[in-house]
């Protein structure tokens, strides 16, 4: 199958030929303003994990800080592209931002690891469906022909937020404490939901069968989503049981939705070609990138004896490198099929994951290993984007929602897969070194008091992380396998 041709001279002449056209101007703003809530969301928090662990304590559960809000926004995704596909973008959204403020008040005020880890499930609600109608607005906003600019304009957004965020974070972290970082989305989240609340469709697409919204379905796409985690979190035998109830759960939901056009989320979306092995490889994808990024500020001040500021400024480089493999693959596409730029950037990751595992083993300065995270984040910018593109030509307009969510879902999986593989990895690692993982949180704490720090457990932490990036890496190879068949499949169509 072959990129739909578009005459662009004629579309642009009938329809916007700006993203800022007077009359896609106010959906543009609020779509791009929901991006930035959700990029500040994942920068600042990835920032504050040094500060959150030496505070409260249960630094076993740290990786749960990052993985809980992302399974929990993966099932919310889902269920938020079946509303969009019912009751329209507009609503939708109204709901997922008013829950997001609510749980991101809730983290600020937390007591406990517990509380906090609670807390994200239900602002991971509010935040995967925010998600979910940001991407399906942009194919039912846009015509063809800005599809990928307006993609490209969110990574910018989040570009942007990758500079303005960790001066925010690092502000924050240095002024006043990790609690802000969660506290500051109120009035964002305020300013999302205000521009929002009309600028986005309030009716769905025309045509198609609605969603139809299953309690045993959702249920099943969280045992899915849980199993899998606990599966990766746990990397021991108990990770047998828990990855055969997630593929049981997976299975069965597949079953009940075989063959039903009102499916929530239908085999075709999410197993069959063309749809599932792009969804996949860009979830393996993810899985390398993200397992790598997480843990770099965790990585830089406790292996590295950074300070709370230039730690919080450890997250730009990826997510730099992301928006400028955004923005490269919005002009490829204009050239290539999308396929095409979505193989170049995957052919980026697991070298630049590899890359700075060998780097952090090695303790290499600093500079060469943000500058390998720069890398790693232009090959996943340019593949998620690109990926993106291909999608919306491959979808109708009446299940986009649905069709969206499905590939949001499994790149949830991806980001939480990598935070969940990267931070089991890191603390199997600095367990079995030490006997203790405990013995992170004070590392952190006498770090940021400008103590005596351990080496040992200081050693035992860089190495670890360097092994993370490593098996990260691994998987991010493995995202060649379902491009190959997506590939042939688009070829047999012709």
């Amino acid at each position: 199958m072959t990129q739909p041709d578009v005459d662009v001279a004629d579309a642009e002449r009938d329809g916007p030929t700006s993203i800022f056209a007077p009359d896609v101007r106010a959906a543009s703003v609020s779509i791009m303003t929901i991006v930035a809530l959700g990029a500040f969301e994942g920068l600042a928090v990835a920032a504050a994990l040094p500060q959150v662990a030496a505070d409260l304590g249960g630094v076993a559960l740290l990786p749960w800080v990052v993985t809980t809000y992302l399974l929990v926004a993966g099932v919310s995704t889902i269920v938020a592209g079946a509303l969009v596909d019912r009751a329209g973008a507009g609503p939708t959204f109204r709901v997922a931002a008013i829950v997001f403020i609510v749980g991101g008040v809730g983290c600020g005020l937390a007591t406990s690891m517990e509380v906090l880890v609670a807390m994200r499930v239900v602002q991971g609600i509010g935040g995967g469906a925010a998600n979910a109608v940001a991407l399906a607005a942009v194919g039912l906003v846009f015509p063809r022909q800005l599809v990928g600019r307006a993609f490209a304009a969110n990574a910018t957004v989040w570009g942007v937020m990758s500079v303005a965020g960790p001066a925010i974070a690092a502000a924050l972290l240095t002024v006043a404490s990790w609690r802000w970082i969660f506290l500051v989305n109120i009035p964002l989240g305020g300013l999302a939901l205000a521009l929002g609340w009309r600028a986005l469709p309030g009716r769905p697409a025309a045509g198609g069968a609605r969603a139809r919204l299953s309690t045993l379905n959702i249920v099943l796409l969280t045992v899915f989503s849980v199993g899998t985690l606990l599966a990766i979190d746990l990397l021991a035998w108990t990770s047998v049981p828990a990855l055969a109830v997630a593929l049981g759960a997976g299975w069965w939901v597949l079953r009940r939705t075989e063959g039903r056009a009102d499916a929530i989320v239908a085999p075709r979306h999410v197993v069959r070609a063309p749809f599932g092995p792009l969804a996949w490889a860009v979830a393996l994808l993810l899985v390398g990138g993200i397992g790598t990024q997480s843990y770099v500020p965790l990585y830089v001040s406790g292996a590295r004896g950074v300070g709370p500021a230039l730690t919080a400024w450890s997250v730009l480089f990826f997510t730099l490198g992301w928006t400028s493999g955004a923005q490269v693959s919005s002009r490829l596409m204009d050239r290539m099929h999308p396929l095409r730029v979505t193989t170049i950037g995957a052919s980026l990751v697991a070298p630049a994951c590899a890359a700075v595992g060998v780097a952090a083993l090695l303790v290499a300065p600093l500079p060469v290993i943000f500058a390998l995270l720069v890398v790693g984040g232009f090959g996943t910018g340019t593949a998620t984007n690109s990926g993106l593109t291909l999608l919306r030509d491959l979808a109708p307009d009446a299940e986009l929602g649905r069709a969206t969510a499905a590939h949001q879902y499994v790149r949830s999986q991806g980001f939480a897969g990598g935070a969940a593989l990267g931070g089991a990895v890191l603390l199997l690692g600095v367990g079995t070194r030490t006997g203790d993982v405990e013995a992170v949180r004070g590392l952190l704490g006498e770090g940021a008091s400008g103590g005596v720090v351990d080496p040992t457990v200081a050693a035992a932490l860089g190495s670890a992380y360097g092994i993370a990036a490593l098996a990260c890496a691994v998987v991010a190879l493995l995202a060649h396998v379902p491009l190959r068949h997506l590939r042939r499949h688009l070829r047999a169509q012709g």
